[in-house]
């Protein structure tokens, strides 16, 4: 293809005419006359081009169309994230992201915005898949702590007194001096005792296993998960067991905000073996929450007696000849009462069987009776005032309600039952 020359522009009138100007001039027609690409036809034109084998940079100075055999590379290998706006979750690798991939100073607070980690994305995340954290992280529990408080400046300021053992029981239960038992702490454990104290009742004084509350200055008591407390009499002995109980003139009253008991386990076993020996496990007690009361092998007895405001307590009694889970108690939710009498005909003396007795204000609490013989009355609810939304625990002999009201008194027409004016109750 022929070229163009410049031509040339330095001629003087002293200048000779030489062949090469006829030359040039040649040229320059010749290139005039040959066909030329417009710009306009540069842009239209289509480019043939192979995909280049490699991903490969494009080169300073390159033919067009090996530059475009090198684009179609990128974008082959990129394949549909070369024409997204952004990059979601699903597009990353599931091996794209390793703990070995990321440097301790990898991801640092500047490179992570302001409102990228919120509630909503992290609610997922369980502490199993935390590492790093101390036992207690994952189990809430108090041993599990590295240097405990203490009890002046610590969490725990109200614990005054620890049971970790029989010994540490029988302090207690003598109301040993050199001891502050106002907040007492149940460790782990089944801790037993059978030693008899003094109590004041109504007709004078007495001797009861268990633990006198007033004498002590008792005011908290506090069960860790799997503790429990153990009072138990000879099989022929006249003893009567009061578990932890205040003595009479000291029993607490719904208003004493100061006392309460949680997560506590009383298991008395007594004697049948004399009229009237008494099998008991609270007695006088207030505030008790998730409470477990076993009353076993009386002559008779309560689980709970003269106790006020009750939460998700449990109380189960076998006696020979009279029974109640829960007797004069008030303000119950959610409790669970099953009382068994074995002999109610012994001595023909008769006797009875009852889940809630005279007990008043119960909701949502669950209770049931036997006896044998059957004739002489297995009821889950008796006298009870105040009862809503209450049903059967386990197997009633008798029946679920006996003169038992959905108001606070005994009033016609409120009998309990499922009805709106009997409380919603469930006899069946």
């Amino acid at each position: 293809m022929a070229e163009w020359k410049i031509p040339k522009n330095d001629y003087h009138a002293g200048s000779q005419v030489t062949p090469d100007i006829f030359n040039t001039l040649a040229e320059n027609e010749r290139y005039l006359q040959e066909k030329k690409i417009t710009t306009e036809q540069v842009q239209d034109a289509s480019i043939t081009s192979a995909q280049f084998a490699t991903r490969t940079n494009i080169n300073g100075t390159e033919v067009l169309n090996v530059c475009i055999a090198k684009i179609r590379k990128w974008f082959a290998d990129l394949k549909a994230l070369a024409f997204k706006s952004t990059v979601g979750s699903t597009d990353i690798d599931s091996y794209a992201v390793t703990s070995t991939k990321i440097g301790s100073n990898a991801v640092t607070s500047s490179k992570i915005a302001a409102n990228a980690v919120t509630d909503a994305k992290i609610s997922s995340v369980s502490v199993d898949k935390v590492t790093g954290l101390h036992k207690v992280a994952k189990s809430g529990d108090y041993n599990d702590l590295v240097n405990k408080p203490d009890t002046e400046t610590g969490v725990q300021a109200i614990i005054t007194f620890v049971v970790d053992s029989d010994e540490a029981l029988a302090h207690w239960v003598n109301n040993d001096a050199g001891f502050d038992y106002t907040a007492v702490l149940i460790k782990a454990g089944t801790w037993s005792s059978s030693k008899a104290i003094s109590f004041r009742t109504y007709d004078g004084s007495g001797y009861r296993v268990g633990v006198n509350l007033a004498k002590a200055k008792t005011k908290i008591v506090i069960g860790e998960p799997g503790s429990k407390l153990y009072f138990f009499v000879p099989e022929k002995s006249s003893t009567t067991i009061w578990g932890l109980s205040y003595e009479y003139g000291n029993f607490r009253k719904a208003t004493d905000t100061e006392y309460y008991m949680e997560n506590v386990t009383v298991h008395s076993y007594g004697s049948h073996a004399y009229t009237a020996t008494e099998t008991e496990c609270f007695v006088g007690c207030c505030n008790l929450k998730n409470c477990t009361a076993i009353s076993e092998n009386g002559y008779e007895g309560d689980c709970y007696s003269l106790c006020y405001n009750l939460f998700q307590c449990k109380g189960e009694i076998t006696c020979t000849r009279i029974a109640y889970a829960f007797s004069s108690c008030e303000n119950l939710m959610q409790c669970y009462a099953h009382a068994e009498v074995l002999e109610t005909d012994r001595n023909i003396i008769g006797g009875c069987s009852r889940g809630f007795k005279d007990c008043k204000i119960l909701y949502a609490c669950y209770g049931s009776a036997v006896v044998n013989p059957a004739s002489y009355g297995g009821y889950g609810y008796t006298d009870c005032l105040g009862v809503c939304r209450c049903g059967k625990y386990k197997e009633c002999t008798t029946a679920t309600f006996s003169k038992s009201y959905y108001t606070t008194e005994k009033k016609d027409g409120y009998e309990c039952a499922n009805t709106v004016n009997g409380g919603f109750n469930d006899p069946s």
